[in-house]
Order: structure tokens, then sequence, then C-alpha cells
């Protein structure tokens, strides 16, 4: 048994390395990693034309500081929607308050019905015993009334 177990071990832990060695392998291939590229790529297209065509590289511009108009306007919305976001997370904590209270009021409901159910079981079962007591109360009054008419006779 424990032959088996080790034999298994050795050959899952094997055939893992070679997974992970045949993936590693695999990705060395790999025409375009964007993950390990720190500068846009420049390739130039080629056509089937025999003439070269010469290759433009364009640089990217920088981007423009906001002005003024749209600095308010962009604040002036990140105002709102962060007072929107507040009184979203009020009502939300509102609402779990409420959902909360009501989960207290369920299960003290809960634990009452649970008290008058013990309750309710507990008398059932004193009455039980109290009709079996009388059952056997009546049942040996009939087989004495039995006797004594078998005696009379």
């Amino acid at each position: 048994m424990k032959k088996n177990i080790i034999n298994t071990a050795i050959i899952t832990a094997i055939l893992l390395g070679s997974m992970q060695y045949s993936l590693a392998a695999n990705t060395n291939d790999m025409p375009y990693e964007p993950v390990f590229e720190s500068m846009p790529i420049t390739e130039s297209i080629t056509t089937a034309k025999a003439e070269s065509t010469p290759v433009v590289q364009q640089t990217p511009k920088a981007i423009a500081p906001a002005t003024s108009k749209s600095q308010e306007a962009l604040q002036q919305t990140t105002t709102v929607e962060s007072g929107n976001l507040q009184n979203a997370l009020m009502q939300l904590d509102s609402a779990q308050v409420e959902i909360r209270n009501q989960l207290i009021q369920y299960k003290s409901e809960y634990t009452d019905i649970d008290n008058q159910y013990k309750a309710i079981k507990e008398q059932r079962a004193l009455k039980a015993k109290q009709v079996k007591e009388t059952e056997k109360k009546i049942k040996s009054l009939d087989q004495t009334k039995e006797k004594i008419r078998k005696n009379m006779n």
C-alpha cells in the first residue's frame, strides 16, 4: 500500500514538473508578450511593392492640462458622485439596521413560540400519561367486575 502511494506521488511530481517545464518552454516562443514590454511597438509594415516605403514613426503627443472650467466641472461631478455614494452608503446602513431589528424581533418571536411549543409538548406528555393511567384503571375495574360475575355464577 505504501509503495503504491509513494509511486503515485513520484509519478505525479514528475508529470507536474514536466508540464511546468513544457509550459515555460512554450511561452518563450510567443511572438508578443505585452507584460514585459516597456516601449511601444514600432514595427514597420512592409508591402509587396518592389520599392521600399519610408517608415514614419509617430511620437505620442503630451496630453494638455485640463482647463479651469473642465477642472471645476470635474470637481463638481466628483463631489456630486461622492455625495451620491455617501447617500447610498447611508441608505444601505439604515436598511441594514432595519433588517437587523427585524431579525431580533423574529428571533424573540421564535423563542416565544418555541417555549410555548415546549410547554404544550410537556402538557401533552402529561395528558398522555393520565389517559394511559385512566385506561389502566378502567381495564382493571372491568377485570374485577368480570371476576365478580364469574364468582356469582
